[in-house]
C-alpha cells in the first residue's frame, strides 16, 4: 500500500532530532502514530506509550509494510496510572514528550463515560506533568494536543488565542479544557517547558476511528460493504462547520513548535488547511470517493454518487450539545514557527480516500 510521504521543507529539523530521546503517549492512535512515524524518520530514539499496545490493533506503527515497530521502544500503560508514569518518564531522560493519549476524541463517547473522559484527559496529563516536575532529568519540552473545543461557541469570525473565551462545555471539551489550564499552571508555578496546541479535526491515512470520526466513518460506509452505503450525516450537524488540516502539516507544525525555545509555556491556535460547513465536506468527501472509484468500477462510482448522504435524527434523549462553528485563527503559529499549510486539500483528500478503499479491500492482510 502506498502510504503518503511526510511534507520535509524543514531539512534542519533532522539535525534538531536526531539521537534525541522522544516520548509520545497515544501514539498507536492517529495523530500520535503520524507523530512517531516522523520522528523515526528524524533520526530521534522514539519511546510509545499507549494503553493497547497489540500487534493486531489497526495502527500505522504496525503497519508491517513500515516496520516502525522494530524501530521504538514500546510501554504499554495508563496515562491514569501516575506510578508508571513517573517510572516510565524517569527512566527515560526524554528531551521532549509530546502528549496524545486520551480517552475519547469524540463527544459522543465522552458522554457515555464522563468519570473514564475526565480521568484519562485531564488526570493523565497531569500525571505526565507531575512526573516531568519530579523527575531529576527535566524534559525540554513537554507537548500538549489540546483543541478548538476548549472555546464553545464561536461569536466573533475565529478563535484566537488570547482575546476569545474558554467556554468549553461538554465533557470532552471541559476535560480537554482542565489540561489546557494545567499546561499554563505547571509551566508558571513549576517552571515546566509546556507547549499546548489547540488543534482542528485532523484527516489523513491510518485514522482507524471508523465509529466515530466524520472521513473513516464515511470511508467504511462507503467502501466497508460489498454494496456501498450513503455516509450519515446527523441532522443537527446541518448548521456546523468546522478547520481541517492534512495530517502531514500537523506534524510539521507541532515540530517546529518544539524547536523553537520561546514557544515554552504558551498555548497556540493551529492554522487551519480548509474551513467549510459539514454537509459540504461529506458531500466532497462523496465525489472524490468516486472519482477514485470510477478509475476500478464505473458502476460502483455510479451508486456512491446516486447514494449521496444519509441524513439521520439523533435518537430522542441524546444529551449531545456539538459547537455551530469552531474556526481557528493560527496567525500567532506563523509569527512564531513560519509554519504555513503546505498540503493541497483536494489533492490529499483524494490520497486518503484511496488509501482506505485499498485497506478496505485488504485489511484482513494487515497494511
Amino acid at each position: 500500500m502506498n502510504s503518503n510521504q511526510p511534507i520535509n521543507r524543514y531539512e534542519h529539523l533532522t539535525e534538531f532530532f536526531d539521537s534525541k530521546n522522544v516520548l509520545v503517549t497515544g501514539g498507536f492512535g492517529f495523530v500520535g502514530g503520524h507523530v512517531t512515524k516522523r520522528l523515526v524518520e528524524l533520526g530521534a530514539n522514539v519511546t510509545v506509550i499507549d494503553i493497547n499496545t497489540d500487534v493486531n490493533r489497526d495502527s500505522i506503527l504496525n503497519c508491517a509494510s513500515m516496520d516502525l515497530r522494530s524501530k521504538i521502544l514500546v510501554h504499554e500503560a495508563d496515562v491514569v496510572d501516575a506510578n508508571a508514569m513517573k517510572e516510565i518518564i524517569h527512566e527515560g531522560r526524554f528531551h521532549f514528550i509530546y502528549h496524545f493519549a486520551a480517552y475519547a476524541s469524540v463527544i459522543e463517547k465522552a458522554i457515555s463515560a464522563p468519570y473514564d473522559t475526565i480521568m484519562a484527559n485531564t488526570m493523565g496529563w497531569v500525571n505526565v506533568l507531575e512526573a516531568c516536575r519530579l523527575a531529576p532529568y527535566k524534559p525540554n519540552m513537554i507537548f500538549l494536543s489540546s483543541t478548538d473545543k476548549v472555546y464553545g461557541e464561536m461569536e466573533e469570525d475565529s478563535y484566537s488565542e488570547h482575546s476569545t473565551p474558554l467556554r468549553g462545555i461538554g465533557v470532552y471539551d471541559s476535560a480537554k479544557l482542565a489540561a489546557d489550564v494545567f499546561s499554563r499552571t505547571y509551566h508558571e508555578a513549576f517552571g515546566l517547558p509546556t507547549v499546548t496546541l489547540r488543534m482542528c479535526n485532523i484527516y489523513g491515512p491510518y485514522d482507524f476511528n471508523m465509529g466515530y470520526r466524520l472521513l473513516p466513518k464515511a470511508m467504511a460506509s462507503i467502501f466497508g460493504s460489498a454494496e456501498p452505503e450513503a455516509p450519515e450525516l446527523y441532522f443537527d450537524a446541518i448548521e456546523h462547520h468546522r478547520d481541517y488540516l492534512y495530517v502531514q502539516d500537523l506534524v510539521t507544525a507541532i515540530l517546529l513548535l518544539t524547536q523553537q525555545q520561546k514557544c515554552r509555556g504558551d498555548v497556540y491556535n493551529l492554522a487551519a488547511g480548509t474551513y467549510m460547513p459539514t454537509p459540504q465536506m461529506l458531500k466532497t468527501i462523496v465525489e472524490q470517493a468516486a472519482e477514485v472509484e470510477k478509475s476500478y468500477d464505473a458502476e460502483r462510482a455510479e451508486t456512491i454518487m446516486n447514494n449521496g448522504i444519509s441524513i439521520r435524527v439523533r435518537q430522542s434523549g441524546s444529551t449531545v450539545h456539538a459547537i455551530t462553528k469552531q474556526h481557528l485563527n493560527g496567525k500567532k503559529i506563523e509569527e512564531a514557527t513560519g509554519f504555513t499549510v503546505q498540503a493541497d486539500f483536494m489533492d490529499t483528500l483524494r490520497e486518503t480516500i484511496q488509501f482506505y478503499r485499498e485497506y478496505m479491500r485488504t485489511r484482513d492482510e494487515g497494511c
